[in-house]
């Protein structure tokens, strides 16, 4: 617990602005920045994520925990939510959404199906059992305050 990393990323979709964990379009990669960091403790990075979440209606704040979207968000990473649309949603968001065990998870889209987005950890060797759909759905990353030090 050596500080806190804010990452706020945010993409235009359609009017408004919203914030997506996309993936690069294809070609050349994008060049790396240096991420902002401050040296602030888990109370802080909470309640850093509470204010952003404060800022705009129907965000959400949640703790991660797991090693299944390593190397991007470690365990307890804080994260805010922001609701999106079913229909804006698009291959490599990460979003979150409640699985049939009523549990709140935060993976990657992979790709639309009959039954709903595949959906998988960055860090897991197979896709989630669950899809995402209009009713389980809670929102896309908005922003992450990582107090894991292994992300720094």
């Amino acid at each position: 617990m050596n500080g806190v990393q804010l990452r706020i990323e945010w993409w235009f979709m359609g009017v408004g602005l919203s914030l997506s964990g996309c993936v690069a379009p294809s070609g050349a990669p994008p060049a790396l920045k240096p991420v902002p960091s401050s040296d602030v403790g888990r109370l802080q990075a909470w309640q850093d994520a509470e204010q952003v979440s404060a800022r705009e209606s129907g965000r959400e704040t949640v703790i991660g925990s797991g090693d299944s979207m390593r190397p991007i968000y470690g365990d307890r990473t804080v994260l805010v939510l922001a609701p999106i649309d079913y229909a804006n949603l698009k291959a490599g968001m990460q979003i979150g959404y409640v699985n049939r065990f009523g549990r709140r998870v935060v993976h990657v889209l992979l790709e639309p199906s009959a039954e709903g987005w595949l959906v998988q950890g960055l860090n897991n060797e197979f896709e989630d059992r669950e899809r995402v759909t209009r009713s389980n759905l809670i929102g896309v990353v908005y922003a992450s305050f990582a107090t894991d030090s292994a992300l720094k």
